[in-house]
């Protein structure tokens, strides 16, 4: 997994992303019940395309998928504080993410993460309905990709690469 010095870096790079690929985004969003109170909540990134809809976004900067609490806790909030919330004046988001840097590293077996990785999809999805939204920086033999699930459209993408998630051939 590759570290980003803060949260915020991190989100910027997926951000900045997905807007070449036509979405368009917000970031520290307030649900419209919270808009008054002193402290409220705040939603990491919302997205949205016409072809894709809203999609929340709970941003984690984790440098290893062995760090399960704070993944928990990206689910906690969403469960807790989000979800049931409405946005820009009435909209509900139907769709919700973890973002995950997803690089290896020089300290990570890519076999094992790739596997790990599998397992969180598959158990957020079965058990919360929450996507992970994976970013991918740009290497020598890769470009720069974003992957969230078999229902977002490859477009999201610069390169596609097949693969194989939930049972199903999708491009990631």
């Amino acid at each position: 997994m590759a570290g980003y010095k803060t949260e915020a870096s991190f989100l910027d790079k997926v951000e900045i992303h997905l807007q070449r690929c036509g979405c368009e985004t917000w970031r520290e969003v307030i649900p419209d019940d919270c808009l008054n109170w002193e402290h409220p909540y705040q939603v990491d990134l919302i997205l949205f395309r016409d072809d894709i809809g809203y999609i929340g976004v709970e941003g984690k900067n984790i440098n290893t998928l062995g760090q399960g609490g704070i993944i928990a806790d990206a689910v906690k909030q969403i469960e807790d504080k989000y979800r049931n919330q409405t946005y820009f004046d009435g909209k509900i988001i139907d769709r919700w993410c973890v973002a995950v840097p997803t690089d290896p590293t020089e300290y990570v077996d890519k076999k094992s993460s790739d596997r790990i990785l599998v397992f969180l999809k598959h158990f957020l999805w079965k058990m919360y309905n929450i996507s992970v939204l994976e970013y991918t920086t740009p290497t020598e033999k890769s470009n720069e990709r974003i992957t969230i699930d078999i229902n977002t459209p490859r477009s999201i993408l610069f390169k596609p690469i097949i693969d194989t998630l939930f049972g199903g051939t999708y491009v990631r």
